[in-house]
């Protein structure tokens, strides 16, 4: 049911404490009158039906929605049995008997006649006065339902539909990910195949028959050598992708300053003729994936490690940042970016630089953001042309973060 459906039941109830204290103001002169004043303005426009009747079921005052509701002006009311409104009047009658014993009606659904006949489906709630033991006067809020009952049903209804749709959604998407799962397996196997074939070949060319080949059809060897390596990078780093968003994720308490550390080693191994500059924080950890975020932390600082390669000093930081969203980031001194173009950055062979400049695939960066995204976190960079790139991530568990803020 709709929140909107308990809205008159808290409505009913701030409009009979409203009655409640007028009338006890009324009995207690020295109370203040502007007050008084205002409850009973309060009651009276009310959009909700409202009766007070004494302890025989005679009716005392009724508010504007509850004349309306009967079709009758308030006054036509007043004097009246409450018993004459029921469709079934020994039902009304009943009602002083049924207060005056202490029963309280909250959602009692009932039907009303009309001045004219009209039915009219209604949920009463009551409230009542006592003096003594004996019933002084009671109160009943009526809320109409003729024109409720079908909107819960057509709810209902749209409920249903809605299921259905997400569950064929829901089928539609497995189906999806079967054949995924089935074109990745061609790719990593059926494809791959060939074009070790084809880049072996041209290797064989090149070792063995080059001196058969003028210098340029050496080059378009060389060329046809080169493009089969880089595609079979391509298609192993769209796998690697693939791979980020199937299975379930292992989390668990990560020390990311001991995994950067680690990285750095690798990278300083790498290239011996490089002097790069690392700068590891201590102590950063957060709880996820270990072998995801490891992901995330290799392509980040690989990443810096390519575009700070023209940096006679290069240097490279990894830390965190405080604040009402702690984040991660890998910091570099090198190419940088435009920040024109920041949010090309995490798209698929989204490339911001020459290959020729600095090679890669362009498939990084969108490892990052699904594995960033499956933890339920965010990936976003700052930079500038020529002065570096400083990339940032949050993970849910930093501090006990769990919905990370908007970018500033």
């Amino acid at each position: 049911m709709s929140w909107a459906l308990f809205w008159p039941a808290i409505i009913g109830a701030a409009v009979i404490g409203a009655l409640a204290a007028a009338f006890w103001r009324r009995s207690f002169p020295g109370s203040s009158g502007g007050r008084e004043k205002m409850l009973a303005g309060f009651a009276e426009n009310a959009p909700l039906g409202v009766i007070q009747m004494n302890g025989q079921g005679v009716i005392q005052w009724a508010n504007r929605a509850q004349a309306d509701l009967l079709g009758c002006a308030g006054e036509e009311l007043t004097g009246k049995n409450m018993a004459d409104f029921y469709s079934q009047p020994s039902e009304g009658s009943n009602w002083p008997a049924r207060l005056a014993g202490g029963e309280a009606f909250r959602d009692y659904e009932t039907a009303v006649r009309t001045r004219d006949g009209s039915p009219r489906k209604v949920l009463i709630r009551s409230s009542a006065e006592f003096e003594n033991g004996r019933l002084l006067r009671a109160w009943l809020l009526t809320e109409e339902l003729t024109g409720l009952r079908p909107a819960e049903k057509e709810m209902h209804r749209l409920n249903q539909e809605l299921e259905q749709k997400v569950q064929q959604r829901t089928a539609q998407l497995e189906a999806a990910n079967k054949e995924l799962e089935s074109f990745n397996y061609s790719v990593s196997h059926d494809l791959r195949a060939p074009l070790r074939a084809l880049r072996g070949f041209t290797e064989v060319l090149l070792e063995v028959h080059a001196s058969q080949l003028d210098s340029r059809g050496q080059d378009f060897l060389r060329r046809a050598c080169a493009a089969s390596f880089q595609m079979e990078r391509l298609i192993e780093d769209l796998l690697k992708l693939a791979q980020v968003s199937r299975g379930s994720l292992q989390l668990e308490t990560v020390n990311l300053s001991l995994l950067a550390g680690d990285i750095a080693d690798e990278l300083s191994h790498s290239d011996a003729n490089r002097a790069v500059q690392f700068v590891i924080a201590s102590e950063c950890t957060a709880r996820g994936d270990s072998h995801l975020v490891r992901v995330v932390l290799e392509n980040l600082m690989r990443n810096s490690w390519k575009f700070s390669g023209k940096r006679e000093e290069a240097r490279i930081e990894f830390g965190k940042v405080a604040g009402q969203e702690p984040a991660f980031f890998v910091r570099d001194n090198g190419a940088g970016f435009d920040m024109a173009f920041s949010q090309k950055l995490f798209n698929v062979f989204q490339r911001l630089h020459a290959a020729s400049e600095f090679p890669g695939t362009g498939v990084g960066l969108a490892t990052v953001q699904r594995i960033i995204n499956r933890h339920g976190g965010r990936a976003w960079a700052v930079g500038s042309v020529n002065e570096g790139a400083t990339f940032y991530f949050t993970l849910p568990g930093i501090n006990g973060t769990h919905a990370p803020a908007a970018a500033s």
